[in-house]
């Protein structure tokens, strides 16, 4: 799934309980102070949500950088929605 500038690939596991997460942040998106911010913003974004159990790939590209933090979540959030459609769990946040 993919929703300009972040994109996520998801492997529903319901025997994975916390869900595990990683990151796909190459160096094309920014230098490595901003790679790494723009990771400390998502895994705190992610701590915000609930997560369907399964194993996450989030990625983004360079305009992530740019977003506000409000912005990644809203934008966080819609991935989410899109991942709780493929698995039959209710679109609540």
């Amino acid at each position: 799934m993919r929703i300009d500038p972040l994109w996520c690939t998801f492997v529903n596991d319901s025997r994975l309980v916390p869900p595990r997460v990683a990151f796909a942040i190459g160096r094309a998106t920014g230098s490595a102070v901003q790679r790494n911010r723009l990771r400390r913003r998502l895994r705190e974004i992610l701590r915000r949500h609930e997560l369907p159990p399964g194993l996450y790939l989030f990625g983004a590209n360079a305009r992530a950088c740019e977003r506000t933090f409000e912005e990644l979540d809203h934008t966080v959030g819609r991935l989410l929605v899109s991942v709780r459609s493929r698995t039959g769990e209710p679109s609540t946040p």
